[in-house]
């Protein structure tokens, strides 16, 4: 294996595991572009560095599958910071376990199974983008429509932005506009019910909200 092949099989990685990391930013998790890019590239690096181990003679072909497995493990871990629990509810899940199918992907490039990898990540990006609008109909998920009136905007906005995503919520729609000497604060996503509930009952604790109002 020659730098030029390595060069390639890391520019695929990057590829692909962009593709998903892309999709992933644009639902607003936590582990977005750039996460899925080093997880892809540092898999396929590990299966890059066992051939050429083994090109050395320094190791047998059994032991690549150790480093394979090794490098699954480890991963493993960096999904569980993934993870967020909070007032009961689990999210991050879904998160977790594509760092964990990136992970696979890079192995594959660094095996050299490049026709395997593509319909690989076609796999992976229907499950994510594809299907969650099949969830999101089957689900019957509704539209939520928040209007919040304050008078220190910049702030309330930061802390409602965090709370939603902790909560695994994506807003649509969101405005600001000046009325009578406040700023109303104007979104909505959809969602199911118990992470609706969670999110409402967080926004309620916060200060400076002068009204709050849903339809």
């Amino acid at each position: 294996m020659n730098i030029v092949e390595i060069t390639l099989k890391l520019v695929l990685a990057i590829a692909l595991g962009g593709l998903i990391g892309l999709e992933r930013e644009s639902s607003q998790k936590p582990a977005g572009f750039r996460t899925n890019i080093l997880i892809c590239i540092g898999t396929t690096m590990i299966m890059v560095l066992g051939s050429l181990i083994l090109q050395d003679g320094n190791m047998v072909g059994s032991e690549i599958s150790r480093l394979a497995a090794a490098a699954i493990t480890g991963i493993g871990f960096i999904g569980a910071g993934a993870i967020i629990q909070s007032r009961g509810a689990v999210t991050g899940l879904t998160s977790a376990a594509t760092l964990w199918a990136v992970a696979v992907l890079g192995l594959i490039i660094g095996y050299g199974r490049y026709p395997v990898a593509l319909v690989y990540t076609g796999f992976i990006y229907a499950t994510l983008a594809v299907f969650r609008r099949i969830e999101g109909h089957l689900l019957h998920k509704t539209q939520n429509r928040y209007t919040i009136k304050t008078k220190y905007p910049k702030e309330l906005l930061s802390s409602i932005k965090t709370i939603a995503f902790h909560e695994g919520l994506k807003f649509q729609n969101l405005s600001l506009k000046s009325e009578a000497g406040f700023t109303v604060i104007r979104f909505s996503f959809h969602v199911r019910g118990g992470k609706e509930e969670g999110f409402y009952q967080t926004v309620l604790e916060l200060d400076r909200i002068s009204e709050i109002s849903i339809d």
